[in-house]
């Protein structure tokens, strides 16, 4: 294991380098690519802006081969693990066999046709995230916290974001993006309370666990088949985390779970581009696009609340808690009818009213309520830019390895002003802005518009 190691990104991590006395979460982030380990262009981007973190939260990526970074883009908190080929179905077949009471030859079966899955789609190493307390459980044992998360994102400065309550209160804790009536555990951001009894939930479900030979033969059997059609792109047999996995962890009863809006994800690919995400100085902010943004004063304010170890967390509750009932319908349709857990007050509440609602689980009385909040002082500013916890790529990142006027590709994070000169912001690396055009680093000492440097003020 060793650290994607910049002196320059430690001074900027809030605390200094201080690491919380009482907390510490894991974030394990498995990579796999057809060709090797060779990570997609926004990576240093990634790292990069985890060291904001570095004071509550460690990133495992886990990776077969080589993943190298640029020179100068570092993370002491990021740990880059790279095993041999095939290690990663080594990894999972041992420990998923083993908790499952699986013989020698069962066990190596389950290796191969993991190894053979994992070749052929990379991706479907999503499909195990509830698994990764078990799998990776030796490298978690002096954590508090555990969890799972995507490749296709930036970090703010978590801290700031993950409440004290959220980990001494909950088992379970997710971040959603203002889908709040779709009660579910995201595949961005779900932390477990490192505790036996909370990472076993994944063996409720039958696809990864009772049946999951089954299910493997089933996924080898269909790729097979399309390959030997010489078919390319087809649609895939991947059973997503977030269904059984959130439907099983409520279902035990005794897991105390929070659902909180505290992200902001780019859905739309095409048209005009609704927004656009600036990374300044360890924080990350959503500022709508045709507002007029001074990074020298978003800058400000990312410094603004300093170190804030208490971890108080950005919303405070408004009112009374509700109960909220729940139903099938109305949310979720990319998961099975008898997964999907929605909240039917929060869609006739509307959009708003949603985003600004905080949903947990009650073990008391096995029910779900609703909390109204408000964003705390810092956290929005008068310009209606608003800071995050973490932004989702998603749908934005197709866009980027095209061409054309509405594509500006991704500008790597050291990337020199001209031949021959030394790296712009080489001692701020984490400024760059998002937006459905591409990344970009940020034009020092100008207003920018939907994410762009603009002449004239």
């Amino acid at each position: 294991i060793h650290a994607a190691a910049s002196a320059s990104s430690a001074a900027a991590e809030p605390c200094g380098g201080v690491r919380h006395r009482e907390f510490r979460i894991a974030m394990v982030l498995p990579w796999m690519d057809r060709d090797g380990a060779k990570a997609p262009a926004w990576f240093s981007h990634l790292v990069a802006s985890a060291s904001a973190s570095a004071s509550l939260v460690d990133w495992y990526v886990p990776h077969e081969g080589s993943l190298s970074l640029p020179r100068g883009v570092r993370a002491p908190n990021v740990k880059l693990v790279e095993l041999r080929r095939g290690g990663l179905a080594r990894l999972f077949a041992a420990r998923l066999g083993g908790a499952l009471g699986l013989g020698g030859g069962e066990a190596r079966t389950l290796e191969k046709r993991l190894r053979a899955l994992f070749e052929a789609w990379p991706r479907l190493v999503a499909e195990y995230k509830p698994t990764f307390g078990e799998v990776f459980s030796a490298w978690l044992q002096n954590y508090t916290h555990w969890g799972y998360t995507d490749l296709d994102v930036i970090y703010g400065a978590l801290p700031r974001f993950v409440q004290r309550s959220e980990l001494t209160d909950f088992d379970l804790f997710s971040y959603s993006f203002g889908d709040a009536e779709a009660v579910y555990l995201r595949g961005q951001w779900t932390v477990h309370r490192n505790e036996p009894r909370v990472s076993s939930v994944w063996q409720r479900c039958d696809h990864i666990a009772g049946q999951l030979q089954k299910e493997l033969l089933l996924k080898v059997a269909w790729v097979r088949r399309m390959e030997s059609r010489g078919i390319a792109n087809y649609p895939k047999r991947f059973q997503s985390a977030e269904g059984c996995y959130s439907h099983q962890a409520v279902s035990r009863g005794d897991l105390r779970i929070a659902m909180v809006h505290k992200q902001a994800v780019g859905l739309t690919a095409s048209g005009e581009p609704e927004a656009a995400i600036y990374a300044v100085d360890g924080a990350v902010w959503r500022c709508a696009a045709e507002t007029r943004v001074d990074p020298d004063e978003l800058a400000r304010h990312s410094s603004a609340g300093g170190c804030q170890l208490s971890l108080p967390g950005p919303h405070l509750p408004v009112g009374e808690r509700r109960p909220l009932r729940m139903d099938a319908e109305g949310c979720g349709r990319w998961m099975p009818v008898e997964f999907r857990m929605c909240a039917p007050e929060l869609l006739e509440d509307g959009d708003e009213a949603a985003r600004a609602t905080t949903t947990t689980f009650d073990v008391a009385d096995g029910r779900f309520y609703g909390q109204r909040v408000a964003p705390a002082a810092g956290t929005t500013l008068p310009n209606g830019c608003a800071q995050l916890a973490f932004f989702h790529f998603q749908e934005w990142k197709k866009n980027w390895e095209g061409s054309g006027a509405t594509t500006i590709g991704i500008e790597p994070l050291m990337a020199p002003a001209r031949a021959g000169a030394a790296p712009r912001f080489s001692a701020r690396p984490r400024n760059f802005t998002v937006t459905s055009e591409g990344i970009a680093l940020l034009a020092a000492g100008r207003i920018h518009h939907g994410g762009r440097a603009r002449t004239g003020g």
